[in-house]
């Protein structure tokens, strides 16, 4: 909210594996107090784990995985915006949003 109050018109929101849940739920409380654009996109990364032997003699393994990502972005204004894009989500109702006023800075 401060970044909005202090005149940003974009926040972006990134997060990989088990953090996703966390970005959803600060970007829907966001959402709730003020009127923002949303714009989600999901990718995946492949992470490699290296793991050393402590002991000599022993060979060095490998473990790949795959790694959901997700990019949230919220603008106050349309600019910039593609509500073309799938993973666009226009601002709430107004009936939906809690009551909030931006506080000055």
């Amino acid at each position: 909210m401060n970044l909005f109050a202090q005149g940003r018109q974009k926040i972006v929101l990134k997060a990989m594996g088990r953090a996703i849940n966390k970005a959803v739920t600060i970007a829907e409380i966001l959402k709730r107090k003020m009127p923002l654009h949303q714009v989600n996109h999901l990718t995946s990364s492949e992470i490699i784990d290296v793991f050393e032997p402590l002991e000599e003699g022993l060979d060095v393994v490998e473990s790949k995985r795959h790694v959901s990502c997700m990019t949230i972005t919220l603008s106050t204004s349309n600019e910039g915006v593609d509500s073309k894009d799938i993973g666009y989500q226009p601002p709430l109702p107004l009936e939906s949003r809690a009551e909030y006023s931006v506080p000055p800075v």
